[in-house]
């Protein structure tokens, strides 16, 4: 058998290959590996990477995504000829051959190449390209499927937040409350099924979309009056019947939507399932419908504990926040009467998870002095601690999910403190620089989170992690430090209630 029957052999095994991938992570997790097998018609182990690069950009740094062979522990490419082959490939946006390697250029949606060189044991020759132009076809092909399956995805979810977050104009805490209870529903799913729990019920559709559709649990709030959400004391008899009507305004909201798909969205259902049992107690003693234990359904047992654990661990107006400790400690007791046991085996075993992975602890040396900002700060080391819990678990929708809420509560976290210190006299030189710090911030977050999302790094590793957990820390007791002590608490509250 000849070199190019061989090869027409390996490139039929790629292309199956490629379509086995269920997902543009697994696609660009497996393609290196995949295209390693041109290197030699008889030898899996020949050297591979890929790279992405910018077609407007100049100068490029490619740094490894993915790498085999002798390339598996390097991350730049600095060898002057490999680079010019990835350049002239860049240039052509086409395949570039030569004599001992092939240099694929598969075209990205967003105005970038990802580019794969494969080192080869022999020459192709000029008639057994088309075989790896046909890959290269292939790749694209997958990439575009994937990359608009993906956008479908978190398009769903981000209309799912943006509907949500309209209680936020009622209940401040109501956008950040949803994202929380939506990553620890996920963590508390993922659990159950390593704990071997409700496996009739955890499908991988369930685990795909319970975290999504936990963002509506409230949404019947809008309903209800502000005067009621935000009353600082308990409330009457008569309010207390107001309040607990959300749970059925929700259901319908989410019902009527529900059968304009003739009630076939999955999404939807778990969404009016969890909107209007979440406050049902699994001794009975809940509402709306009272009912208990199994009759439950599961996804609305598992977010009406995530529901409490995060309204304890909240400040509220009428009460201050709980120790994790302590709130921990309720759930706990509560096993059995409140909650599912199952569930609460499982909501503290992500405890564990999320104690041993934590990175960074607040304390009152990271105090700015300033309640409304040393809130934030708590904030935004939670999900620093968070993404490192996900990263240990190995959950990429986790992971995703708390790279959303960081890059959005970092905005508008620096945007509040900027802000807030321009309106309290703070020295313009100092807060430009302040400002250029924000934004250099975000940035990297910003670069972070869509690598990640769109597959192009593969985990979020230790160094990426201790880069968040090192700024965050420096900045807080650098340059936030400055300004502890010029303004006070009451001050930030008028100014807050300026903007």
């Amino acid at each position: 058998m000849n070199f190019t029957s061989l090869l027409l052999g390996r490139v039929q095994e790629i292309c199956r290959d490629i379509d086995q991938a269920g997902s543009l992570e697994a696609l660009y997790e497996g393609l290196v590996q995949y295209l390693a097998k041109l290197g030699d018609a008889t030898d899996h182990g020949a050297s591979a990477f890929m790279a992405l690069a910018n077609y407007d950009g100049g100068g490029h740094v490619f740094q490894i995504s993915h790498g085999t062979g002798r390339y598996a522990a390097v991350s730049t490419i600095e060898d002057e000829p490999i680079r010019e082959q990835l350049n002239s490939a860049l240039r052509q946006r086409l395949n570039h051959f030569s004599r001992d390697a092939v240099t694929f250029c598969f075209l990205h949606p967003e105005n970038l190449a990802l580019l794969a060189h494969v080192e080869l044991a022999q020459e192709i020759a000029p008639q057994a390209r088309e075989l790896l132009n046909f890959i290269n076809d292939k790749v694209v092909s997958a990439i575009k499927t994937h990359s608009l399956a993906k956008q479908a995805m978190r398009t769903g979810r981000a209309m799912v937040v943006a509907l949500a977050s309209l209680a936020e104009h009622k209940d401040r805490d109501t956008g950040v409350h949803i994202l929380r209870v939506a990553i620890m529903t996920d963590e508390i799913v993922q659990v159950l099924g390593e704990l071997g729990h409700y496996p009739e019920i955890i499908t991988p559709e369930f685990e795909r979309h319970i975290s999504t559709a936990s963002i509506l649990h409230d949404v019947g709030k809008i309903a209800i009056p502000e005067d009621i959400l935000k009353k600082p004391g308990k409330l009457d008899p008569a309010e207390r019947q107001v309040i607990e009507t959300h749970p059925a305004k929700g259901h319908k909201v989410l019902e009527k939507a529900s059968r304009i798909l003739d009630g076939n969205n999955y999404l939807l259902r778990l969404s009016c399932e969890i909107a209007l049992h979440h406050h049902e107690r699994y001794d009975g003693g809940g509402y709306p419908a009272r009912i208990a234990g199994q009759a439950i359904p599961l996804a609305a047992r598992i977010v009406g504990l995530v529901d409490v654990f995060d309204a304890l661990t909240s400040a509220r107006p009428y009460k201050k926040a709980w120790s994790l400790q302590d709130a921990t400690g309720y759930i706990s007791d509560q096993s059995g009467k409140h909650f599912d046991p199952l569930v609460v085996e499982a909501f503290l075993k992500v405890m564990e998870y999320r104690q041993g992975a934590a990175l960074i602890e607040w304390t009152e040396a990271l105090s700015v002095k300033v309640a409304g900002m040393d809130n934030d700060h708590r904030v935004l080391i939670e999900l620093i601690n968070q993404l490192a819990a996900a990263e240990k678990i190995g959950n990429r929708r986790i992971a995703e999910s708390v790279l959303d809420e960081l890059l959005n509560y970092a905005i508008d976290h620096f945007e509040r403190e900027e802000q807030f210190l321009q309106k309290s006299g703070y020295p313009m030189p100092e807060l430009f620089a302040h400002k250029l710090q924000h934004a250099a911030f975000t940035e990297s977050i910003q670069d972070i989170r869509w690598q990640y999302l769109h597959g192009l790094r593969p985990t979020i590793n230790q160094e990426v992690l201790l880069f968040l957990r090192d700024w965050l820390s420096k900045h807080i007791l650098v340059e936030d430090m400055k300004y502890a002590g010029i303004v006070n608490d009451q001050s930030y509250e008028q100014k807050q209630g300026e903007q």
